[in-house]
């Protein structure tokens, strides 16, 4: 089953290269396609409402999906299912975090698609900033492994609507006259001649005791 987010922001995007989770750096790495757990990963910040509509579907693939032998999923309540997006300082926010991964499978060439807004695919080496405006398709993917059962969201493709802090295109200071080189006005030979220089003098009166 597939699941469409729209017009929510993005988080912690690695679908530029793949990446694992290293255990020598505590944390998500970039890795080869053919590496052990490589992935793309991308999370979505998203509304109350969002975060209801994709649990009640999350909630039907899995019954769907589910076979006799399955551990049922019942999550109770938003929390069990999202985490809440948390603010730069830590604290709790209104929005819920949902995490999307896509395996690699060994596979080169295996990343979520990305298009821009004009419904282009992004050129190779395109990184999403953190914060861009994004519509999402996501399969949920219901599963039961080891005593534990649930539904993964496996990213499929991201229309990029606003690309947060997105680099310039062209030099800002080409035709600007105020960026124009200027004289020196002597720093040069100043610096050429510090060898030369005789060092100031310390003052021996300084008694003052070091205000730290």
């Amino acid at each position: 089953m597939e699941h469409k987010l729209y017009n929510v922001r993005a988080l912690y995007a690695r679908l530029h290269e793949p990446h694992n989770f290293s255990g020598a750096e505590n944390r998500s790495m970039p890795c080869a396609y053919d590496a052990l757990e490589a992935k793309y990963e991308c999370s979505f910040a998203i509304g109350e409402d969002d975060a209801k509509a994709m649990a009640r579907a999350m909630k039907s693939a899995f019954d769907s999906a589910k076979k006799p032998d399955w551990i049922d999923w019942n999550p109770k309540g938003l929390g069990a299912v999202f985490k809440l997006v948390t603010d730069i300082d830590g604290r709790e926010t209104a929005d819920y975090l949902a995490k999307t991964v896509k395996k690699t499978y060994g596979e080169q060439g295996n990343a979520p698609k990305v298009w821009l807004a004009d419904s282009t695919e992004v050129p190779a080496g395109f990184r999403l900033t953190n914060g861009s405006i994004c519509h999402v398709l996501i399969k949920l993917a219901p599963w039961n492994y080891a005593g534990k059962s649930g539904v993964q969201l496996r990213l499929k493709g991201v229309k990029v609507v606003q690309l947060a802090d997105g680099p310039a295109v062209a030099d800002p200071f080409a035709d600007d006259p105020s960026a124009k080189n200027g004289s020196d006005d002597g720093l040069s030979a100043f610096l050429d001649d510090l060898p030369g220089q005789k060092p100031l003098e310390a003052h021996t009166d300084f008694n003052d005791e070091i205000p730290f």
